[in-house]
């Protein structure tokens, strides 16, 4: 009894340390109220929605709404040059479209932490693990990729399928 009583603290304690972790983390802010400070933050976009980048999993149809949003934000710059100098209605235009980016990238940023709480096979003890969502993308296309591998492979001769045999 006593040790059941140790693992259910165990198992508790690590079940709390994602989330206190989670409050102490901040993500740096990024100032781009004037028209050359917004270009460099809309280059950096740009640049990291290719491969290996920390956008690389935006699709193909996020990645055209992301660009038709920057070049909406590019040009109430050149409008008006800043935030400051904006009308009330180009800021809110300006809003709405950094929002879009935002929520896209938010979602597809691949250093963005997933955590699950779910008890293993043969057990009814739930356990938390955490991953990123760049290491769920990858394992995904990994499996996909084996998948389409195995099709690829006939299973002749009553050998494995897949195993080349």
């Amino acid at each position: 009894m006593k040790i059941l009583a140790a693992i259910a603290i165990v198992v508790l304690v690590s079940a709390f340390q994602p989330t206190v972790a989670k409050e102490n983390y901040k993500e740096p802010g990024v100032k781009a109220d004037t028209k050359e400070a917004y270009a460099v933050v809309a280059d950096n976009v740009r640049q990291e929605m290719e491969e290996g980048g920390r956008y690389e999993y935006v699709n193909q149809a996020e990645r055209k709404t992301i660009d038709r949003k920057l070049t909406e934000m590019t040009t109430l710059f050149e409008q008006a040059g800043s935030v400051a100098a904006m009308k009330e209605d180009q800021k809110i235009a300006l809003f709405n479209a950094q929002e879009t980016v935002n929520s896209i990238l938010t979602r597809r940023d691949r250093d963005r932490v997933i955590c699950k709480k779910q008890a293993p096979v043969g057990s009814h003890i739930p356990v938390t693990s955490c991953h990123t969502y760049g290491q769920e993308e990858d394992a995904r296309r990994d499996t996909r990729k084996k998948l389409n591998d195995w099709q690829q492979t006939p299973c002749v001769g009553g050998g494995l399928c897949g195993s080349g045999g």
